[in-house]
């Protein structure tokens, strides 16, 4: 646990008298309050994390998480002696908030996904006049549960693979996290906090302002979120955080390219090649048409 404004450890975020009454704890570096937001509403958390303010997202990295999480170590049994069953039940239990909210954030993800996927689809061939085929044309053309499918594992690993990335290159690469007990469990809160704002386009799907360029500035936002939920919680310089992002962002897009061409494919090697020279000749095509209507 740290103080929300400093980044000093502390033992105690509070000290519990009687009657249920508490005492929040002073910083010792800094002389403030050390985590504020033990008495704040959810509601009031919920607002400061829109506005993205540092001390909300590290009571909540830090603090918040440290304390639901140490309850599990304290009771942990022997892994040697436990089936596997008992592991998984004990990685569930461990981990129950982060589960709950990234199976939220994955539903909300694989709608849109869908919706904006066959909305840019009707764009390119109404709009553009686009008929080059892809990968993503040949999943639209199937059964809507084989849609939901495919759409479900899309979305699936690529929050697991922008998560494991991110991960990998921050504790990696970027050195951060020795001093932290959970810092994998840190990294993947923080991008589970800052993914929520990807789903605001749920808002265009009710509202009239589905066009294309609304799409996209949300969806720059939203990686604006993730760009700045990062840097206050590692703080690390903004050219650290972005190249990260870019580097994660182009990884990502490499392996989910070749699993979505080896399923399309049904795992043939040689055809999802194939798939894949034939999605990028028709991306290089869509970029020199814009071009070139300038």
């Amino acid at each position: 646990m740290i103080c929300i404004n400093c980044g000093q450890s502390t033992q105690s975020l509070y000290v519990t008298y009687s009657s249920d009454h508490i005492k929040l704890t002073d910083c010792a570096k800094c002389g403030e309050v050390v985590d504020c937001y033990v008495e704040f509403d959810n509601i009031l958390l919920f607002i400061d994390l829109l506005l993205l303010k540092r001390e909300a997202y590290k009571h909540l990295v830090f603090n918040s998480l440290e304390t639901e999480l140490s309850k599990f170590e304290k009771n942990k049994e022997d892994k040697g002696s436990s089936s596997i069953a008992q592991r998984l039940r004990s990685w569930c239990s461990r981990n129950d908030r982060l589960n709950r909210l990234w199976i939220i954030i994955l539903a909300f993800e694989i709608y849109l996904t869908w919706v904006l996927e066959e909305q840019r689809s009707h764009f390119l061939k109404t709009s553009l006049q686009d008929t080059s085929w892809t990968c993503m044309e040949d999943v639209l053309q199937k059964t809507s549960l084989e849609q939901y499918s495919f759409f479900s594992f899309y979305c699936f690993m690529d929050l697991m693979l922008f998560r494991y990335f991110t991960e990998r290159l921050l504790l990696s690469h970027l050195q951060w996290g020795k001093e932290y007990k959970y810092a994998g469990d840190i990294i993947s809160y923080t991008i589970l906090l800052s993914y929520g704002a990807k789903i605001f386009p749920v808002l265009m799907l009710i509202w009239p302002y589905d066009s294309a360029a609304s799409t996209f500035i949300i969806k720059g936002v939203a990686n604006l979120y993730i760009i700045e939920a990062l840097r206050m919680v590692t703080n690390k310089s903004y050219s650290h955080i972005f190249t990260l992002f870019v580097a994660v962002c182009i990884l990502k897009s490499i392996c989910i390219k070749a699993l979505i061409c080896l399923l399309v494919s049904g795992f043939n090697i040689g055809v999802s090649i194939e798939l894949m020279k034939r999605d990028y000749q028709a991306a290089s095509h869509k970029i020199s048409s814009l071009l070139l209507s300038q």
